[in-house]
């Protein structure tokens, strides 16, 4: 699975929607990539950040903007980043992001198979992206594609 953060205003998304959901690189969003985060991954992380029911972090992982059920096997679906997340991953300081990470990993079994340097590394990237963006009045998405 595909699990790109991105950041856009909610004024961009009624063009991008009708553009069927690209990828949201090439449609010129700031993006960072990610392969296997998928929904429960980032429940896991909501959880960890926020100290949120894992039912509750589950749930706001598969909100989604559009209007109708998403089908991932039909086409990319757009979920929020957890607004949870986007709150508090910037304040997380440079020397807490290998803690955070190492603690990410070893609570989600679905991470069992990745590197933890890695993970900091997107967690880094994932907080600059919300440094950078939401004072702007952006939202950080998920492009969700198998």
């Amino acid at each position: 699975m595909i699990t790109d953060v991105f950041s856009a205003g909610f004024d961009s998304l009624p063009g991008y929607r009708d553009a069927g959901f690209p990828d949201p690189t090439e449609y010129g969003y700031q993006t960072v990539r990610a392969r296997g985060l998928d929904p429960v991954a980032l429940a896991s992380l909501d959880v960890l950040l926020s100290d949120v029911a894992y039912e509750t972090a589950l749930e706001t992982a598969n909100e989604t903007p559009a209007t109708k059920e998403p089908d991932l096997y039909s086409a990319p679906v757009l979920t929020t980043l957890s607004e949870r997340i986007v709150r508090v991953l910037p304040a997380v300081g440079q020397d807490n992001l290998d803690r955070l990470a190492t603690d990410w990993h070893d609570t989600t079994p679905e991470l069992s198979d990745r590197d933890p340097a890695a993970l900091r590394s997107w967690l880094e990237r994932v907080r600059d992206l919300c440094r950078a963006t939401v004072p702007q009045g952006n939202v950080l998405f998920v492009w969700n594609c198998l």
